[in-house]
């Protein structure tokens, strides 16, 4: 941790000229989650310079097999509250520093997982596999709401979902008043995090312990990071109070011209008149209404609908795979067919039930104690050894782009380099 540490100011430079935002790989956000969620042999973080100037830092885990072969393989490290992994590359030398870690020669292959398909990072990624010959390939991919601002999505309601919202108001009318709420500067940021994990706690997360008030990592880790993004002027809070009780509320972090959901709740107990989706449309009002963010990324899951119903525009992410060795440049180039096999091969031997998925979970009584009122302080774990074998110095490499003569030099930092 302290060799990250000590890249923090050309990290914070480098995270200002990003080619594409990502807050998840920003240091006052990803310190906290390593020190919250430990940091394990595996993780590795490239650090790409250009001249002096740092120019891409790469949070990778190094795994031992990938998909069943025995191969080495740098995987985009991530927790389960992200779904966003596009690394932090500078916008002018992107390329080169792709190349650099493409021809690191740290593992077999390198898979990027979560990032926006035709992003900048994406671009950079493809010309510099295809400059250095090395085949990729898309291993996943999905679409997910994103709300933009110039692209109101109220009017394309249909006339159902418009008579829908009228009802759902008429019902919470005579139970009190419905009064939207938005985080400002002065407020107590404190007070409406706990407000939220009480309210998330309260409902279908807490009773699947799911929440972020039944894990005591998960508390580590919005306890430092959601104040210092209040403090930095990233934190979006919004939602809707019935009287003077929180109804609904919705926590996003900004970051370059965009911003991503990190986390949603609403009072279960109001179910029938649909609250989340109440909250959710008077979000898009205040995100229209309100400056801020030329758009709003739902940071959602493949299987999450939630916002597909008020949200109308979409972007899709994707993971891709990079050979670097001659076998991983192999196994990226046989992955099709492996995937071919496995599915026109394997499936007929599956039982019907597990085809057709798993059945629903019956209901499960509530696996989340309440939050304390004050959350548990910060203590940093004890890093791992840095080598993954014995008496030997962490590896580095160095090297020059296929594509300029300026000297572009990586290093890879393990935790306790």
């Amino acid at each position: 941790m302290d060799s990250l540490r000590a890249l923090v100011p050309d990290w914070e430079a480098l995270a200002a000229d990003a080619a594409e935002p990502n807050p998840f790989y920003e240091p006052w956000m990803l310190l906290p989650a390593l020190e919250a969620y430990g940091i394990d042999a595996d993780f590795r973080c490239v650090a790409v310079w250009e001249n002096g100037i740092l120019g891409a830092v790469f949070p990778m885990r190094l795994k031992r097999r990938y998909r069943g072969m025995p191969l080495r393989a740098l995987q985009s490290w991530r927790h389960r509250n992200m779904l966003l992994c596009t690394p932090l590359v500078r916008a002018k030398s992107a390329s080169n520093c792709v190349s650099a870690l493409l021809q690191s020669g740290l593992a077999a292959l390198v898979e990027f997982d979560w990032m926006p398909a035709g992003g900048r990072f994406y671009g950079a990624l493809t010309e510099a596999a295809s400059i250095g010959g090395q085949p990729w390939m898309v291993t996943d991919a999905y679409a997910r709401a994103l709300l933009v601002r110039s692209r109101d999505p109220r009017p394309r309601y249909n006339s159902n979902m418009k008579n829908n919202l009228r009802r759902w108001e008429a019902r919470l009318k005579p139970l009190g008043e419905l009064r939207p709420v938005r985080l400002v500067e002065g407020d107590n940021v404190e007070a409406w995090l706990e407000e939220f994990m009480r309210l998330e706690a309260s409902g279908w997360k807490g009773r699947a312990g799911t929440a972020l008030a039944c894990r005591e990592d998960d508390r580590r880790f919005v306890a430092k990071m959601v104040p210092e993004a209040f403090r930095r002027g990233r934190l979006l809070i919004t939602g809707l109070n019935l009287d003077e009780r929180p109804l609904a509320r919705h926590i996003m972090l900004t970051g370059g011209d965009g911003a991503f959901t990190f986390k949603i709740a609403h009072d279960e107990t109001y179910e029938k008149s649909s609250p989340g989706v109440l909250a959710e449309v008077d979000n898009v009002r205040q995100f229209i209404e309100n400056p801020g963010p030329r758009w709003l990324d739902s940071n959602t899951a493949r299987e999450s609908e939630s916002y597909a119903r008020v949200w109308k525009d979409h972007r899709t992410v994707q993971c891709v795979a990079v050979g670097q060795s001659a076998a991983g440049r192999m196994a990226v180039a046989a992955l099709p067919l492996v995937r071919l096999i496995k599915r026109s091969l394997l499936a007929p031997f599956r039982p019907r039930a597990a085809r057709a998925g798993p059945p629903p979970a019956a209901p499960q009584a509530s696996q989340c104690a309440e939050p304390a009122a004050a959350p548990a302080p910060l203590r940093a774990p004890s890093p791992p050894a840095a080598e993954t074998r014995p008496g030997r110095e962490p590896r580095r490499a160095e090297g020059r782009t296929a594509s300029r003569d300026r000297p572009v030099r990586t290093e890879s930092r393990s935790p306790g380099g």
